[in-house]
């Protein structure tokens, strides 16, 4: 069944760590209303930071993946946007009679619920409102398929964003938008796999290392981290592990992730060695991922029980990995 989903646009008036068009946080009072793969429509409620021209408009629609728990809070989950369309028309909440898009009546919808049901009917009286094709949605992007089809690289003038210090791995994705866009497909897969619990747990483990040894770490919305100990300053891209199958779709991903901001982040990067984390190692299948990641000169580590180690002879050059 469709869902309303409530989506706050400036940071004050949010209570939960979502991105926009990429993630949806939510609390277990709505863990049951949430399926995987069915389709929801936003709507912007009017918040107390500011009012915008989509407050209390329905403004965008997609498909909601496969929720996951919140890895720092069980009461909490979050739910991936594996498609996402913007509306070009914007849609209020009453049509052109005077009832209510989600009612059909003049019976107000739910406003105190940030999930709600809707009837297929009010669905697609919302889409058509919005001059969005009933069939539109299976044509949208989806990040689920974005890992298959390897990393696309960013466009000339795609912008740059500036490098913060990280003390503690933050909440979810760690985005901070800037602007009024929403991200790219291929953006959004990889900010999804940040709140995944081994991508959170892989970095906070290396990023207690680096603190541990007196070095800082950065990151941004692109670069999962950047690390500096003693002379030694590596470049690290995590990738979660759901499946042992995955693990060489994540590597390829990874590396070509990699090599792309070393050449947009030339200047901020300073040369850095290159890393690949898995949140946990790969079985012994895919053992020779370590070899190919040797051979391309990038280092090769894991989450193990608690610890990260080295998987390739890179990684255990390191003063960061072989300390």
């Amino acid at each position: 069944m469709p869902v309303v989903l409530q989506q706050h646009f400036w940071q004050a008036d949010r209570l939960y760590a979502d991105v926009e068009g990429v993630l949806y946080h939510y609390p277990r009072q709505y863990f049951a209303r949430i399926t995987p793969f069915e389709p929801f429509i936003y709507y912007r409620p009017l918040g107390k930071a500011a009012v915008r021209n989509d407050s209390r408009h329905y403004f965008g629609h997609g498909v909601i993946g496969e929720p996951w728990d919140d890895p720092n809070d069980q009461k909490l989950r979050f739910a991936p946007i594996i498609q996402y369309e913007p509306f070009q028309t914007l849609v209020p909440l009453r049509d052109p009679l005077g009832n209510y898009y989600e009612t059909g009546a003049d019976r107000t919808p739910q406003g105190q619920s940030a999930v709600r049901d809707i009837s297929e009917i009010a669905y697609h009286r919302i889409l058509a409102a919005a001059n969005i094709a009933v069939t539109g949605i299976s044509a949208l992007p989806a990040t689920t398929a974005v890992e298959l089809t390897g990393y696309q690289g960013a466009p000339v003038r795609w912008p740059k964003d500036e490098l913060r210090i990280i003390t503690d791995v933050p909440a979810g994705a760690g985005y901070v938008p800037h602007g009024q866009g929403v991200p790219s497909v291929y953006e959004a897969a990889a900010l999804q796999e940040r709140a995944r619990a081994d991508h959170q747990r892989v970095l906070s483990e290396i990023v207690a290392k680096v603190r541990g040894l007196g070095g800082r770490c950065r990151y941004n919305n692109n670069i999962d981290l950047l690390t500096h100990v003693a002379e030694e300053r590596l470049l690290i891209e995590a990738k979660s592990l759901n499946g042992l199958n995955d693990a060489v779709h994540r590597m390829r991903y990874g590396l070509g992730q990699l090599l792309d901001y070393r050449v947009r982040y030339r200047a901020e990067i300073e040369g850095a060695s290159p890393v690949l984390a898995f949140g946990r190692p790969p079985d012994r299948n895919t053992g020779w991922i370590a070899e190919i990641l040797e051979e391309n000169g990038v280092a090769f580590v894991a989450s193990i029980e608690g610890q990260v180690i080295p998987l390739n002879d890179r990684g255990r050059q390191t003063v960061l990995f072989a300390a």
